[in-house]
């Protein structure tokens, strides 16, 4: 731990859950709770997987019934609860929020509660435990020569430090600010986006389907030498798959000076191994390695030849197990692969493509968001920076 500023301490998680009349909790063990237990309709039961930066998402998240809620009572979350990933990616936090008041901890979560004291603010400590002392604290101690795991006694063990309780108001706020406009550009991309889908099922004429290779031109990738690979933005940008992907933004980790297969800006780039189908577009020219495809409309209806190959239920469902270790489409299998004839594809390209830009300048601003925010953290964090300059930062970026 650094030094601490004045009017910080030093404590636990554990003995600042105790001050505060809470505790630390495991879920349910598989005992408790069983796989054949989860139902289509009901409440929401918190994975691992569920646990994204500081936020629960609730995409593909299983579900109990309110039977087995109320026998799970005790397990049950509360607003202003934190919920950890118990075993694998143990640094994973997220502060429960109103609209996850009453999910479930669910198996292989740990839960955080701080009760009704005021001696601390909810929000400030899940911003702390963000910070890269807590995640390195936590890596370190986790138990487990396979896979990390976290039990109550080591989580209760990690340091804290905290301010007078109205210092971590105030961080908080500073905080949460962003992370407010965070979501709710993320939250525009993601109506625009799911609206641009719905535009292209009603254009769908049923019944009549036509090949890839009609629409597009195929080009496989193919990873470049690597000796060639740099990370000083010497070169073109290289994406080899799935793993540079985000929400409709690839993220630049590496460049090549030797490009062999390329993308240009606009086309639509495939994950075609490992997993099939995850979707993309380049935002500049772009090599592509083995891991990809890129897709260029051939009628200049690029938006259209985007949105068309996300709109048919489990089109890539047949390659998730096509290759000998993992699922994979070649690109005979590709161009061959049949999908929807659209209805006046030319008039609904414009509209499409005017989505797209939201979509892009939304996720954009969501990236710079996260940045200053990040940026933030650490410095409000140990007392380098006044909570009164950052704030007219934040005011300037929100």
């Amino acid at each position: 731990m650094r030094a601490i500023p004045d009017g910080w301490r030093t404590t636990t998680l554990g003995a600042l859950c105790r001050e505060a009349g809470g505790d630390i909790q495991t879920g349910p063990f598989g005992s408790q709770l069983h796989a054949s237990d989860y139902v289509a309709v009901g409440i929401p039961s918190v994975m691992p997987q569920n646990i994204g930066d500081n936020v629960i998402s609730d995409e593909d998240i299983a579900r109990i019934s309110p039977a087995d809620a109320k026998r799970l009572s005790k397990y049950l979350l509360h607003e202003n609860d934190i919920v950890y990933s118990r075993r694998g990616d143990v640094e994973k936090r997220a502060l429960v929020r109103a609209e996850n008041d009453g999910w479930l901890c669910g198996t292989g979560c740990l839960r955080v509660r701080f009760g009704n004291s005021s001696a601390c603010d909810p929000r400030f400590v899940s911003y702390f435990l963000g910070t890269q002392e807590s995640r390195t604290w936590i890596k370190l101690h986790a138990v487990g020569a396979t896979m990390p795991n976290l039990n109550t006694s080591i989580l209760s063990a990690l340091p804290v430090r905290v301010p007078e309780p109205h210092v971590q108001r105030a961080i908080a706020d500073v905080l949460g600010a962003l992370d407010d406009k965070i979501a709710s550009t993320r939250h525009l991309a993601q109506i625009s986006d799911h609206l641009a889908a719905a535009l292209v099922c009603e254009r769908v004429i049923e019944d009549e389907m036509i090949l890839v290779a009609d629409v597009a031109s195929v080009t496989m990738g193919s990873s470049p030498p690597g000796d060639s690979y740099n990370e000083d933005g010497n070169g073109m940008v290289f994406y080899q798959g799935n793993r540079d992907f985000g929400f409709r933004s690839p993220t630049n980790r590496l460049w090549t000076v030797d490009p062999r297969r390329v993308a240009e800006a606009g086309d639509t780039l495939l994950s075609v191994r490992a997993p099939v189908g995850e979707l993309n577009v380049a935002n500049e020219k772009t090599c592509i390695g083995r891991g990809l495809a890129s897709l260029r409309s051939k009628d200049e209806l690029p938006s259209l030849l985007f949105h068309r190959l996300r709109v048919v239920p489990g089109l890539w469902d047949r390659f998730e197990s096509g290759g000998t270790v993992f699922g994979s489409i070649n690109g005979k299998e590709l161009n061959s692969l049949p999908i929807p004839r659209i209805a006046d594809g030319q008039s609904l390209e414009p509209k499409l493509a005017e989505l797209d830009k939201i979509v892009a300048s939304a996720e954009a601003e969501s990236r710079t968001l996260a940045v200053l925010r990040d940026t933030l953290l650490p410095r409000l964090m140990s007392g380098e920076l006044r909570v009164k300059d950052a704030e007219a930062v934040v005011a300037d970026a929100v």
